[in-house]
């Protein structure tokens, strides 16, 4: 696997924390994969604001360059890089295999890939950092309002401008 990785290399297309997204205020990456400089896939993953977890949405190796152990390199790379498990988000198609030798492959050198993530879980998942989650300015005026209402009505005042 460190000979893998040591091939690989990931060029950053992407990076981004938008609200919708299943690791926010985490950041989402969207990496292209180079082998000898040339650009043999990419791995769409994210990491959570606990900075515990490295979320595996997709690895797409082109399939000239599928077998070589390259998809092991990329993740080696990124535990390397991280130093944290490696979650699969709904594992498809044929790459129920790819994942079981990568578990194995792990365990034997003392990292760890945990169980896949289904996309039904998701919101479970991200109760462990919910309260990171910035709230929206929006909801926060509302919020305030009526902590203001709530307290005006408590002191005996009358609630709002212009009320008798």
């Amino acid at each position: 696997m460190i000979e893998g990785a040591g091939r690989v290399h990931l060029v950053n297309r992407r990076q981004e924390s938008p609200r919708d997204k299943f690791v926010f205020p985490g950041i989402d990456y969207l990496d292209d994969i180079e082998v000898d400089g040339q650009r043999v896939g990419y791995v769409d993953y994210g990491i959570n604001p606990l900075l515990d977890r490295v979320y595996i949405n997709k690895i797409d190796i082109a399939p000239a360059h599928q077998l070589q152990g390259i998809g092991l390199g990329v993740l080696w790379h990124l535990w390397l890089t991280h130093q944290v498990p490696i979650v699969p988000i709904s594992q498809y198609g044929t790459s129920g295999g790819f994942w079981s030798l990568a578990r194995r492959r792990f365990a034997a050198a003392g990292a760890l890939i945990e169980p896949e993530l289904r996309l039904c879980e998701l919101d479970d998942a991200k109760q462990r950092w919910q309260h990171l989650v910035p709230e929206p300015e929006d909801k926060r005026a509302i919020r305030e309002y009526w902590e203001w209402v709530a307290s005006e009505h408590a002191a005996g005042r009358p609630a709002g401008p212009g009320v008798r």
